[in-house]
């Protein structure tokens, strides 16, 4: 049979890269609260709504990106050394591309492969807790599953989507329209039941035969009549324990997070136990993407970091951190946890473990506006996830002076020790005073000791006289 011949505008379409750039996802949105928020329209999102587009440079002086009408140099080219463009309008009312840099999200996801982390599952971290979480990586057969995987029938599958909705995360108004889809599929939904209606009574006559002794080749399929499935459904009606198992199961729903302890000696409907591949998601919901976001495919971390010169080692070069927000009080609230960016990444303190080596500083106890770009300080990235929202959680411990040695990093980061680390007693020496050589210890105390005077015949040198 002959190839369908298409028309030369079908060809173009089918080979231009407009019509290849895929449709814009929704973006997140806020949980619904009653407090005032401060939203800003050029803040960077979670995750990235429309595609990045790049082009040649042989095409990028002539403006052209692929699309309807060439962009100005002035906004792409040399306003950037690397210009990264994302589409929010191909065609406006006034005739023109409206387009944004889209470097935010291209650079965070070069700086993150740089880190040469693998995915995980989300687990919860301790902020007391000095033991890393377990690395369990999303790529697992028996995890890597959606609701028609063909693995989900091997012991213990699980899976990390459902066909149904998650339940706890739906507003009145998403309920109501699923409650009405389930409505209009009622026959549908009866069947299915009606299914594994036969199947649980096949399994219990087998169960019995076998405790009998009888031969189960001879059993005879089981028949349920009207009468039989009406009793059951009134009996499932009858006790919210035993319908919400088969609810959930019939619909392919969520596990739903666990029943509070003030609600247990009253009647609810129970869910199952949960299939999803990660605890996390039993509280906060299925991921919306994929548990990696395609950001690394790397199943495991075992890889040997090995120096030219001090051979294997057990740490990866550390990175730097810079301090977004230090620890204490913010805009007038007490605050004990610190901010830090690692590689374009919001890090919250309370993922960094409080094991920490002799020799490292708290770089982001206090904030310092006199260090160039911010405080920083050396992290080592242990854990890289993603949550149910498609946010990133990176998971870093403060490099101590074992991983910071081989690279001639200093040890006492970017920024002095704090004057609360001195008079608390950690330290028993002076900062930056035993670094320096003898010499220029002692010619900074002569220096200190003469600077009052020179200042004291400078102020009366400059001393205007009193008029009569």
């Amino acid at each position: 049979m002959a190839a369908a011949r298409l028309s030369p505008t079908a060809n173009l379409l089918r080979k231009s890269r407009l019509f290849a750039i895929p449709q814009a996802l929704t973006p997140p949105q806020e949980a619904p609260t009653s407090r005032a928020i401060a939203e800003s329209d050029t803040a960077t999102l979670p995750y990235p709504i429309r595609a990045s587009l790049v082009t040649p440079s042989s095409s990028l002086a002539r403006g052209d990106w692929g699309l309807k009408r060439p962009l100005p140099a002035k906004s792409t080219s040399d306003k950037s050394s690397r210009p990264i463009v994302r589409v929010l309008e191909l065609d406006t009312f006034e005739h023109t591309t409206d387009f944004e840099s889209a470097a935010d999200h291209t650079v965070t996801l070069e700086k993150f492969q740089e880190l040469h982390m693998p995915m995980s599952l989300p687990s919860k971290a301790s902020y007391a807790a000095s033991m890393v979480s377990k690395h369990v990586s999303p790529f697992e057969s028996h995890l890597d599953n959606t609701n028609t995987s063909p693995g989900l029938g091997e012991p213990g599958a699980k899976q990390f989507r459902h066909s149904g909705p998650w339940l706890a995360g739906q507003t009145e108004t998403e309920f109501q329209a699923f409650s009405k889809y389930v409505q209009k599929n009622k026959p549908e939904l009866l069947k299915k039941l009606r299914e594994s209606f036969v199947a649980k009574r096949t399994a219990e006559q087998w169960k019995q035969a076998q405790d009998n002794g009888e031969n189960l080749e001879n059993l005879e399929p089981v028949k349920v009549t009207d009468e039989e499935f009406q009793a059951y459904i009134k009996s499932l009606r009858a006790d919210p324990l035993a319908l919400g198992p088969v609810v959930f199961e019939l619909l392919d729903l969520p596990s739903a997070p666990a029943v509070p302890s003030n609600k247990i000696g009253t009647k609810y409907y129970q869910s199952p136990g949960t299939k999803l591949s990660a605890a996390e998601y039993t509280a906060f919901g299925p991921p919306k993407t994929h548990p990696s976001a395609g950001l690394s495919y790397t199943r495991s971390h075992a890889l040997i970091y090995n120096h030219p010169k001090y051979g294997p080692q057990a740490f990866q070069r550390p990175v730097e951190a810079r301090v977004l927000r230090p620890k204490g009080r913010f805009k007038g609230r007490s605050s004990g946890k610190a901010v830090t960016g690692v590689g374009g990444i919001a890090v919250d303190e309370s993922t960094m473990h409080t094991f920490i080596e002799k020799g490292s500083s708290a770089a982001n106890a206090v904030f310092d506006s006199s260090i160039p770009g911010g405080a920083k300080f050396w992290v080592n990235p242990v854990r890289s996830s993603v949550d149910s929202e498609g946010r990133i959680e990176l998971k870093a411990n403060r490099a101590s002076a074992t991983a910071k040695a081989p690279y001639g990093i200093d040890q006492n980061d970017f920024s002095p020790l704090s004057i609360s680390d001195i008079i608390r007693g950690d330290h028993r020496v002076v900062p930056k005073m035993d670094r320096q050589p003898s010499g220029d210890i002692a010619k900074n105390l002569i220096d200190s000791l003469t600077k009052p005077n020179k200042i004291r015949h400078a102020y009366k040198s400059r001393a205007v006289p009193r008029q009569s």
